[in-house]
C-alpha cells in the first residue's frame, strides 16, 4: 500500500491570555486554519497460490485498488500547560502542543482484478464519495539549544471512506452490472483509523527569541 499527499495550509493567530487570577495556564490559543490537500491510498494485493490437484499447479490472482482524496479542511491549534496548570513540572522544560483538523473530501476509487487467464476488469462501483477525514497532533517539545529542540509528535487521523473488494460469494452476495457484464465481486466500503508516532529533530535557521504568544506556534 502506498499513502502520498500534498496540500497548503494558511493559519491566523493572535495573542492568548492567561487563565485570569492564575499563576499559569490551561490553554493558549495559537491559530485558526484554512487548507486544502491531495491524498492518495493506494493497495495492490497478489495471490500465487500452488499445490496438488491444480490443473497447472497455481492459482494466480491480482488486484489493484486506489482512492484519491480532494478537499479542504478548517484547523485550530494552541498549547496546553496540564502539569504546569496544577503546579508540578515547572522545572522540565517541555511545552505541550495541539492541533486539529477537519474537512470534507471527494474520494475517487477505482478498482481492477485480474485471475488467471482473464483480462484486466475495472470496477467503478464507488466513483466519487463524499468522505470526512479528521485528525489531531500532539506535540510534546524539549529546547535543547537556540536553534534546535526535539518533538515526539503522535498524530490520529480517520477517514469515514475507505474502499475494500467484496469478493464473490455465490450464496450471499448479489450480482452486480457492470459495464456490459454481471459480476459479483465488486467494490465495498469501510472507514478506516491511522496512529502514526515520530520522534522529530527540529532545526532553525536562525536563534528563536524566548516563547511569544502572540504569535502561531510553528
Amino acid at each position: 500500500m502506498d499513502y502520498w499527499g500534498v496540500g497548503g495550509e494558511a493559519r491566523f493567530g493572535k495573542g492568548a491570555e492567561p487563565v485570569p487570577g492564575q499563576g499559569g495556564y490551561l490553554f493558549r490559543f495559537a491559530y485558526v486554519g484554512i487548507g486544502g490537500d491531495v491524498r492518495a491510498i493506494d493497495q495492490d494485493n497478489r495471490l500465487n497460490l500452488r499445490g496438488d490437484g491444480f490443473s497447472v499447479n497455481q492459482i494466480k490472482y491480482s488486484e489493484s485498488l486506489d482512492t484519491t482524496y480532494a478537499g479542504a479542511y478548517l484547523s485550530i491549534g494552541g498549547e496546553y500547560n496540564i502539569l504546569g496548570y496544577l503546579g508540578i513540572g515547572g522545572s522540565w522544560g517541555l511545552r505541550s502542543l495541539i492541533s486539529l483538523r477537519a474537512g470534507v473530501y471527494d474520494a475517487t476509487t477505482r478498482g481492477r482484478f485480474t485471475p488467471d487467464g482473464g483480462s484486466t476488469t475495472d470496477l467503478g462501483l464507488s466513483d466519487d464519495q463524499v468522505a470526512f477525514i479528521g485528525a489531531a497532533s500532539f506535540e510534546t517539545r524539549k529546547q535543547l539549544g537556540p536553534r534546535t529542540s526535539l518533538s515526539l509528535v503522535t498524530d490520529y487521523e480517520y477517514y469515514s471512506f475507505a474502499p475494500q473488494m467484496k469478493y464473490v460469494d455465490a450464496d450471499v452476495t448479489p450480482a452486480i452490472t457492470f459495464a456490459g457484464g454481471v459480476n459479483k465481486t465488486h467494490i465495498s466500503d469501510d472507514d478506516a483509523f491511522e496512529v502514526r508516532t515520530t520522534l522529530r529533530l527540529n532545526v532553525a535557521l536562525r536563534a528563536l527569541p524566548p516563547p511569544t504568544y502572540s504569535q502561531p506556534l510553528k
